[in-house]
């Protein structure tokens, strides 16, 4: 059984639910279309994703062809298969859990270690970054929307656009908080919390998860 479709392969195939291309026509289309936004997507990615596509029987060769000096290309089609494929991964994607483990919650996780003030400094440094990505990302949106893009072909900006948004105004939010000295950092955990988490334990309560 072929293995699991990687999120490259996904958009590989989708590109290919449209019209047969070839894979240097699918890098510059994925490139194009923003999609590295989406994966991490290069020359290199892409073609080792079709060789794997075609080796599994989801894509097939519908011939070559050459343009002046430029080496041949080949060109892929969806089989049968590669849409049974397609549709079941896509399913999985949406409904399924893909639990993600970000380092910033790492990040967060342990972020008492240090001063409050190298703490602000550094999601400072995010917020900066996320704000200017938020910006781009909005600003392409309404873009596309103005020339005419339907709204079914962009939930994925939706959503990331949303994710950002709610990003930048914890950051904003959080920063305050530690620059207005109003998040008591540097005490240690305390003693109430330490007897009440201990007293369950004995009592063999579970406790919340996500709390250590």
């Amino acid at each position: 059984m072929p293995a699991e479709l990687s999120a490259v392969a996904v958009l590989l195939l989708a590109l290919l639910h449209e019209q047969p291309m070839h894979p240097y026509q699918l890098h510059q289309t994925l490139l194009e279309r923003g999609d590295a936004r989406l994966v991490r997507i290069n020359a290199g990615s892409v073609y080792h994703g079709v060789e794997r596509l075609e080796r599994d029987g989801l894509v097939e060769a519908v011939g070559t062809d050459r343009a002046g000096r430029r080496p041949e290309r080949t060109t892929y089609r969806l089989t049968d298969a590669g849409r049974e494929a397609f549709a079941r991964r896509l399913t999985s994607l949406l409904g399924d859990d893909h639990p993600a483990y970000p380092l910033f919650t790492v990040g967060l996780a342990e972020a008492n270690e240090l001063p409050a003030g190298a703490v602000a400094d550094q999601l400072e440094r995010r917020l900066a970054r996320e704000r200017g990505r938020l910006e781009h990302l909005a600003a392409a949106y309404e873009q596309l929307r103005e020339l005419g893009l339907p709204r079914r072909f962009l939930l994925d900006v939706e959503y990331d656009e949303a994710r950002l948004r709610h990003e930048v105004e914890w950051l904003e939010r959080t920063i305050g908080e530690l620059r207005g000295h109003h998040l008591d950092w540097g005490e240690p955990v305390p003693a109430d919390f330490v007897h009440a988490r201990q007293a369950l334990r004995t009592a063999g309560a579970p406790t919340t998860a996500g709390t250590r």
